[in-house]
């Protein structure tokens, strides 16, 4: 029995390098906005590809935020800094073979974005999977005036087939990009989400709504600037005329 969890362990190691041997075939996120800092719960299914027993061993999810510069409290378009989310109250477990096990997990941080780290020494059978459930709070939410924007960043070392997020907010949601709701994100990679909500009633549109409303209101600022120059301009005329 040793030497077959040794060859297990070492097998699941090494095998990465050379073929995907485990995917995650479901991952539902959950962002709960209603809460300060925001309340994030994952729902990862991770299958095992091959015919044989696996274990996952270490593996690692990616977070990162993208915030835009600021002239006081106005963001400026197109001026997005990437940084590392800080977790708080970081808990996760898993599921395998209808059992519940707590699960060996930690968080670090990188230069512009954090690595929740986990490790799961439990074999996989061939073709089945393990579920995770991992929670934690994390300062997701960029605060504006009007408008609350959220970047959320999905990504690690495993092909992931189906992605689905779900929101939970008293706003409206204005605008999320990528749009839609079912992604597949290749390993290694890292896709943010970036999504706005406003106490507005707006429809969702295909850029900012902060964008839409702060040059909405600078051009109704301007209107009426040059309307009162005109005004002013009329007066000025009449008055020199009757002289």
């Amino acid at each position: 029995m040793k030497k077959i969890a040794i060859f297990l362990i070492f097998f699941s190691l090494i095998s990465p390098i050379f073929a995907d041997v485990e995917e995650i075939s479901n991952y539902n996120m959950t962002v709960d906005l209603t809460k300060n800092p925001a309340h994030i719960t994952e729902v990862i299914t991770i299958k095992n590809l091959v015919k044989y027993p696996l274990i996952p061993g270490f593996a690692e999810l990616r977070l990162q935020k993208e915030e835009s510069k600021r002239i006081f409290f106005i963001p400026i378009p197109f001026t997005k800094e990437k940084k590392p989310i800080k977790i708080e109250n970081l808990k996760g477990y898993y599921i395998l073979n209808g059992k519940k096990y707590p699960l060996d997990i930690n968080v670090s941080y990188k230069e512009n974005y954090s690595v929740i780290t986990y490790q799961i020494w439990d074999p996989i059978e061939g073709g089945k999977n393990i579920t995770l459930i991992i929670e934690y709070d994390a300062d997701i939410v960029d605060d504006g005036i009007l408008f609350k924007t959220v970047s959320i960043p999905v990504g690690g070392d495993l092909t992931i087939r189906h992605f689905h997020i779900e929101f939970i907010s008293p706003y409206h949601l204005t605008y999320q990009n990528p749009d839609g709701n079912d992604f597949q994100i290749p390993k290694n990679t890292l896709l943010i989400i970036n999504a706005e909500f406003s106490p507005l009633p707006l429809p969702k549109l295909p850029v900012h709504g902060y964008m839409v409303f702060w040059l909405t209101l600078l051009c109704i600022v301007i209107l009426i600037f040059v309307y009162t120059e005109l005004r002013r301009k009329n007066r000025d005329d009449k008055y020199n005329t009757k002289e």
